[in-house]
């Protein structure tokens, strides 16, 4: 990993506010002259008065400046920050603000993703960065500042903040209301590592146009009406029903219909439990899947032959993310494994994880079948994340999930904009796991201009 320059910030109180103390070393580096006038910036708060550069020829890698000035920037003493120089601007940071939901625990400030979001937040000290935690309902507009949480020694710290140079967005949802903070925040300069959520048809629409990806896009269609997921049962003999904004596999339908049988066999996961059923016409088959599907969109696609373990459905997560690069590289795959009698792999919905390479082996006894499937794999996600941002905008990361049939052809499921990283933590891959919460940041980095 590349080294970052990063001197650390000192406070003097009786130093004059419009006083900046260099180290030359650092001088040298940003390109600034001796006692040039410059503008400092942290997140989107600038300085609107002058300050002057002056060189120390004593210190090495340091930053002197007026402790009250330090404080309204939220600069704090002792501490080792990344700077960038650009013209007669020095930035320090970048601030970086993790935006999800809040909740009332105290020692879970953001529930179930507040030990991910304090990885992400130590993760970010490390690089330099002002980083902190935030709900989208906590902006102070008025004052461009925020109420958000960083964590230190002994937990996390509550505390005000300025409006970050780049939020990572982790909410799990995108109401109108939330969509309108995130368009103001854009038009006052903030940039989003990821857009928002895509709908699944969406996806396929998009992905669809790349005629490289096609040979491995399952047969996939907006469901408008039950015959039309009629013709599609007689066509495949089963289909999945997906919402075209689920997550997590839930509302997931299977219906499966064999040749000369007149039912429709179905299954779902509701609430934590497996119902399973059969209707003996389409008319009672809607009117059977009315308590899952309600009134979504979905989408029908063919069922893929997925591999299997112990008769338990598997496919592979894959984790495709940008460094300080700003190029895309996979960070890691795995295998989801489905709880017995599950018609999804989701993690949260019951699955295990598995490591890729013992599944093929298992699988594909021959190594060169092994080496062709895992380049396929590697293709078909960095291919589908480059045509969606392509459409969709400037992405910083994506979970793509692929199923292996039992011929080993590899068939794109889903792309998600939010992805989890747990299954690595399950197959013991911990260095992968810490390499995810990292790149984001270090991606942050890059959309600063740092």
């Amino acid at each position: 990993m590349k080294d970052f320059i990063m001197p650390v910030v000192k406070y003097r109180s009786k130093q004059d506010e419009k006083q900046l103390i260099m180290s030359s070393d650092l001088v040298a580096h940003l390109g600034m002259g001796e006692e040039q006038n410059i503008k400092l910036q942290v997140g989107q708060t600038h300085m609107n008065m002058d300050l002057k550069v002056n060189a120390a020829e004593k210190s090495r890698n340091t930053i002197i400046i007026n402790a009250n000035l330090a404080r309204k920037l939220h600069i704090y003493p002792n501490r080792k920050y990344a700077v960038s120089g650009r013209g007669t601007i020095i930035q320090i940071g970048p601030v970086v603000g993790i935006m999800a939901e809040t909740s009332r625990i105290s020692k879970k400030p953001f529930g179930g993703q507040s030990f991910f979001i304090k990885q992400l937040l130590q993760s970010g000290q490390a690089l330099g960065q002002i980083c902190f935690a935030f709900s989208p309902f906590s902006i102070d507009w008025k004052s461009k500042s925020i109420h958000g949480y960083s964590w230190g020694e002994n937990g996390w710290i509550q505390g005000h903040f300025p409006l970050p140079d780049v939020i990572y967005p982790r909410e799990k949802a995108y109401s109108p209301v939330k969509l309108n903070i995130r368009k103001k925040l854009e038009n006052m300069g903030v940039r989003f590592l990821n857009p928002a959520l895509v709908g699944k048809w969406q996806t396929y629409r998009v992905i669809t146009q790349n005629p490289s990806l096609v040979p491995y896009i399952p047969d996939t269609r907006l469901v408008n009406s039950f015959s039309q997921v009629d013709r599609m049962i007689k066509k495949y003999n089963a289909v999945y029903l997906k919402p075209i904004a689920g997550s997590q596999g839930r509302n997931i339908v299977r219906v499966v219909k064999k040749k000369n049988d007149t039912s429709y066999q179905y299954q779902y996961q509701l609430n934590g439990r497996l119902i399973k059923g059969s209707a003996s016409s389409l008319a009672q088959l809607r009117s059977c899947l009315k308590p899952v599907m309600g009134n979504r969109t979905y989408i029908a696609q063919k069922q893929i032959n997925l591999l299997q373990s112990a008769g338990n459905i598997i496919d592979v997560r894959i984790l495709v993310q940008k460094d300080h690069s700003g190029n895309w590289d996979v960070t890691g795959m795995a295998c989801r494994v489905g709880r017995p009698g599950s018609i999804t792999s989701n993690i949260s919905a019951g699955g295990s994880g598995r490591k890729l390479e013992t599944t093929l082996k298992e699988k594909f006894p021959d190594k060169e079948k092994q080496q062709e499937i895992i380049e396929r794999l590697r293709f078909v996600a960095v291919e589908a994340c480059r045509t969606l941002e392509g459409t969709i905008g400037p992405c910083g990361e994506m979970g793509v999930d692929i199923g292996i049939d039992k011929g080993g052809k590899v068939w794109f499921i889903e792309a998600n904009l939010r992805p989890a990283r747990q299954v690595f933590t399950l197959i013991g891959e911990k260095n992968t796991r810490l390499l995810s919460v990292k790149r984001p940041m270090l991606y942050c980095r890059y959309l600063a201009g740092f």
